[in-house]
């Protein structure tokens, strides 16, 4: 009898999450699809736990721990590589989405790098550096920020390449 009502549950919730599931808008189902996960997994693992039959949940984590470190490991190895791809693809997504923003509202499209919004005054505050600055200044400015916040050591892609178009602006208007 038990199991007749945790199925009649089990069915209700399903109907539940899939009406809510498909009266939201395309953008919010990818949310929506994971926290009704984590709310089945939460779930699964609480009657697991009250019927006395975790055990085997801990023996599939031990399993899945050292595949799951040799994974990322890997990833983070073959990052690098990766990096420029999933740049392009968070990139062109953007585009898109700005595009489409941009049509029905007569926004203008901004420019894909930054370096066109940059100012000369904005990039002189980027490198500290003065009016009458020279090319040596520049670049030794530019050496020293990118030391700190590049990518690779813990700094942002966004500061990085802020860096990077202060320093090419500069030194085109030499």
């Amino acid at each position: 009898m038990a199991r007749l009502i945790l199925l009649i549950a089990l069915g209700i919730f399903a109907w539940i999450a899939w009406q809510k599931f498909s009266a939201s808008p395309p953008r919010q189902r990818r949310k929506l699809l994971l926290q009704w996960t984590l709310v089945v997994v939460a779930i699964a693992a609480v009657l697991l736990a009250v019927t006395g039959r975790l055990h085997w949940v801990g023996a599939a984590i031990a399993l899945v721990l050292p595949v799951l470190g040799r994974t990322l490991g890997w990833l983070g190895r073959h990052l690098p590589w990766l990096a420029p791809l999933i740049a392009r693809h968070a990139q062109a997504r953007q585009q898109r989405s700005q595009q489409q923003g941009g049509e029905s509202a007569g926004q203008q499209q901004s420019p894909p790098h930054g370096e066109a919004s940059l100012t000369v005054e904005e990039a002189r505050r980027i490198l500290d550096v003065g009016k009458d600055a020279s090319r040596d200044e520049i670049l030794a400015a530019h050496r020293r920020l990118i030391q700190r916040m590049h990518p690779d050591r813990g700094g942002s892609d966004y500061l990085a390449s802020r860096i990077n178009a202060a320093k090419e602006l500069l030194l085109h208007q030499l």
